[in-house]
């Protein structure tokens, strides 16, 4: 089995290999590092990268490859993945005008893929060294199998203490009319609900802490949960139907991915035919 980092030669898509590196290491997988060739991305650069990543590679124990594919590169990247039994393909998103919208990052996450994908949005470069809070938003108790798996993967191959952090959107009426005893009483079946994953945790020796946000601004709620807390990677569900797609005046995985103060990393669990 395979982790596949997309490479580019840019800083962004290094340390997406590194976050690849970690979860590779964790599962003993062969560590694939994949660029498809282009005129933007000078090719000395990138295999510097490789070369890096490999040192890096070689430090935890991890065998690697280096493939260069050609084409219209999110097609190319869908044939191979066809042809390899991969795990998770790790990619990183270049901000242009926009992080997410119209990227490669993007599109792969259109395309019906035979593996996980993992958008990395870099905010610290340095984070990924020292990961010791990791957050995961989820809306209510909606949190898939694959999600938590690919969140509890990264969390024990850092070693690091998780938060779910579960939010409820409310009205502003509903809000101001929510006492107490109500909130608790919501909160506690929620508790109940993700029984499962927090004793899952506890075997995995993972420190698992479960906070609860009603609020009828889900984004701004996140974005200041993490300015007030110290994490240095949040995960969130990619998917439509995750529990980011309930807006709909604006595309929050965009708004997100600008004013994230921490590394993010969008997970898409592979298609199920």
């Amino acid at each position: 089995m395979k982790v596949i980092a997309a490479m580019n030669g840019l800083v962004s898509s290094d340390v997406a290999a590194l976050y690849a590196l970690r979860y590779a290491a964790l599962f003993d997988y062969t560590l694939c590092l994949l660029h498809v060739l282009n005129p933007v991305d000078l090719r000395e650069e990138v295999e510097e990268s490789m070369a890096e990543a490999e040192e890096a590679a070689a430090h935890f124990g991890v065998k690697t490859e280096r493939v260069f594919l050609s084409g219209e590169p999110a097609e190319a990247i869908r044939t191979h993945l066809a042809a390899a039994r991969t795990d998770t393909l790790f990619c990183s998103t270049r901000m242009h005008r926009r992080f997410f919208q119209d990227s490669l990052s993007e599109k792969l996450s259109r395309l019906s893929l035979p593996a996980n994908l993992a958008v990395v949005r870099v905010a610290h470069v340095n984070a990924v060294f020292v990961t010791e809070n990791i957050l995961l938003p989820i809306r209510e108790d909606r949190l898939s199998a694959q999600k938590f798996a690919f969140f509890s993967a990264l969390a024990k191959a850092f070693g690091a203490e998780t938060e779910i952090y579960s939010i409820h959107p409310t009205s502003r009426r509903r809000l101001a009319a929510m006492d107490t005893h109500t909130a608790r009483m919501l909160f506690q079946k929620i508790n109940t609900r993700l029984s499962h994953y927090a004793n899952t945790m506890k075997l995995l020796d993972i420190p698992l802490t479960i906070k609860h946000a009603p609020t009828g601004r889900e984004i701004d709620q996140i974005l200041h949960h993490l300015a007030r807390h110290d994490f240095q990677l949040m995960i969130i569900g990619g998917r439509r139907g995750s529990p980011f797609s309930w807006f709909l005046k604006e595309n929050p995985m965009e708004r997100l991915f600008w004013h994230t103060p921490v590394n993010t990393i969008a997970f898409y669990a592979r298609d199920r035919k």
